[in-house]
């Protein structure tokens, strides 16, 4: 059924003044102009509307059924234009904002405050998402709406297949460094080194990235870890490489979502280089679909984004 907002008027218009010149009076057509949306409104719901009484026209039992749904859906689009035609300061714009551990911990709290000093009118309303699967967050899929934003990482060791129609904006990057016992990391490069080597290790699965991102990382380091304990959750591992039973690797932000009393370390470079090892590092990214991007609330959560993940770097 194929019927239009100024079909559905018409009607309206025509139950309220019972003939077709009040009808045109009221929506500034010419009676014909209102005898022809009417036959058109008829042919789409394919049932007569109207009944003659003399010069009056009557709705059919039909008509009024539909006049009953054509008020409602006028005074929706009544209200739609409303909303639009508000102050800004009377809008109200939701943005979905899948987050995870160590990054909704530092940066939530400073990215809504800028909101609500720049645009109030943008409420973000975060969803806690498994990191290994942010990028899924934001792509729709069975039985499932996708978040406009969702946080996520890029391990440039472990790198994530592109997704076409997401982008993946950059936010803060960060080194890894080992954490161990008070007193396990040795200061000089080589003796560090001979230290990872022999050590018992707590990291993630091989099949996660970061589980993967640590372990090339190591090699790049020269050392191959023995992995003791396989943990996922930042706070556990910190709290055994705390407690002496294996090495870990985090980063600042890791580390402020569980202060620890560890020893902390750069990987070692290469053997035969100096320096610390190039590339451990993770990147904390943004990532959004082209559609949801086009909308100012959206871009305005991306800004306020990167500003506070930019008061992180400082």
């Amino acid at each position: 059924m194929g019927w239009t907002l100024e079909q559905l008027r018409t009607l309206a218009a025509l139950a309220d003044g019972g003939t077709m010149a009040a009808a045109a009076a009221e929506l500034g057509y010419t009676p014909g102009a209102v005898s022809q949306q009417m036959a058109a409104l008829a042919a789409a719901a394919g049932r007569p509307l109207l009944v003659r009484a003399g010069r009056r026209v009557e709705l059919t039992d039909d008509g009024q059924l539909l006049l009953a749904g054509a008020r409602e859906v006028l005074a929706a689009e009544e209200r739609a234009r409303s909303a639009l035609a508000a102050p800004r300061a009377d809008r109200r714009a939701v943005v979905t904002l899948g987050v995870f551990g160590s990054a909704a911990s530092a940066a939530f709290g400073p990215t809504t405050a800028l909101l609500r000093e720049r645009a109030p009118w943008v409420d973000v309303r975060a969803v806690e998402v498994d990191v290994e699967r942010a990028l899924d967050a934001v792509v729709p899929g069975p039985g499932r709406s996708p978040l406009d934003v969702s946080l996520g990482l890029d391990h440039p060791d472990s790198p994530s297949p592109p997704v076409a129609g997401v982008t993946a904006v950059p936010l803060l990057s960060e080194q890894y460094v080992v954490v161990g016992r008070v007193g396990s990391l040795p200061g000089g490069a080589e003796e560090l080194r001979e230290a990872l080597r022999e050590a018992d290790w707590v990291l993630p699965p091989l099949d996660t990235a970061f589980g993967r991102a640590a372990r090339t990382a190591c090699a790049r380091a020269g050392v191959a870890p023995s992995v003791r304990h396989t943990v996922t959750d930042t706070a556990v591992s910190l709290a055994l490489a705390e407690s002496g039973a294996g090495l870990t690797l985090a980063t600042p932000l890791m580390l402020a979502l569980r202060p620890t009393r560890c020893d902390t370390a750069p990987l070692p470079a290469a053997p035969g280089s100096a320096g610390s090892a190039a590339g451990a590092e993770r990147r904390v990214v943004a990532l959004v679909r082209a559609t949801a991007a086009e909308r100012e609330s959206v871009q305005l959560v991306l800004t306020a984004l990167g500003d506070a993940f930019a008061q992180l770097r400082r």
